[in-house]
């Protein structure tokens, strides 16, 4: 029997938000073995917290103009979803963004709470237009694993606005397997890996979860653990984890946005099933516009035809 166990983890560099990790020496194959395993492990089950649900003075729905407030609140709202917080508690955590004046307004705004902590506070919000205008919102933040959309959630608090939530914090991994030698034999890999966090997760440690959530999960074969629960059909046409994300995570500019949604692309299962050349024929969306698709796709670990 091969021993798989024995082999180094070597830290070659940390930031908050980047970290590059060699494991060495692995038993020839392993390298892509793991390496893929734990990219796709850190790409998908990653927990993390986002903001959920805001409550607006002065609005009660999501197409709102505040008086003194340059953009409008879709936009506003678009600029909410990429603050990143730190924050590890399951229950929902209210917070609060008051300002009051001309200027810009941005996550560091945001009321601090000894709980949770911005992790982006340079992140854009909004603009205010003169000495008299101002903004006051409540904000939800919540910890959660993956991407959930608005339309599949609910509330029974009057003027409370649902926002779609990107959960994950990890958003990049790379990794390079080569040769490397262990005494005389030569058939061993290195493994190295990139991973880029949105700062709210150190990648170390996040490199750590997805190890444990792959242990996790192979021990369900070595020592199988009964549980009570109803057997669910899969449809034959599944979307792929993760792929339900509204388009908007892209970034793409808000005519090719608008015009994908459109064409019947809201999500990004929409583009993988209809592939890239359909995709192509909509309306304002271009060559550039396509290879930003290509490179989001890419780095998320998606593919289309």
């Amino acid at each position: 029997m091969i021993d798989t166990s024995k082999f180094n983890v070597k830290t070659v560099k940390s930031t908050n938000a980047y970290g590059k990790f060699e494991l060495s020496p692995l038993v020839g194959g392993f390298g892509h073995t793991l390496g893929n395993s734990l990219r796709r492990v850190l790409l998908i089950t990653i927990p993390g917290a986002a903001i959920t649900r805001i409550r607006v003075d002065g609005a009660n729905h999501l197409f709102t103009t505040l008086p003194g407030v340059k953009e409008d609140l879709v936009e506003i709202s678009l600029n909410l979803k990429k603050i990143k917080f730190i924050y590890n508690r399951d229950e929902p955590l209210t917070i609060h963004l008051g300002k009051k004046g001309s200027g810009e307004v941005t996550a560091a705004d945001i009321e601090n709470s000894a709980l949770c902590k911005v992790a982006n506070p340079e992140q854009h919000i909004a603009t205010l237009s003169d000495s008299k205008s101002s903004i006051d919102m409540d904000i939800i933040v919540e910890r959660g694993v993956g991407y959930t959309m608005a339309k599949e959630q609910k509330t029974d608090v009057v003027g409370e606005i649902i926002l779609d939530a990107t959960f994950t914090p990890v958003t990049k991994v790379n990794y390079v397997v080569e040769p490397t030698r262990l005494g005389k034999k030569s058939n061993y890999d290195k493994l190295t890996l990139d991973i880029w966090t949105d700062g709210s997760v150190e990648p170390l440690t996040a490199l750590k979860m997805a190890a444990k959530d792959l242990i996790f999960s192979f021990g369900q074969i070595v020592d199988p653990k009964e549980f009570d629960s109803e057997v669910i059909t899969i449809d034959s046409n599944p979307t792929a984890p993760g792929t339900d994300i509204s388009i908007e995570e892209i970034e793409l500019p808000l005519r090719v946005t608008n015009a994908l949604k459109k064409a019947g692309y809201p999500t990004i299962d929409a583009l993988i099933k209809a592939g890239r050349l359909e995709v192509s024929k909509a309306k304002n969306v271009g060559e550039k516009s396509l290879k930003i698709i290509d490179s989001w796709l890419k780095e998320k670990g998606f593919t289309w035809k």
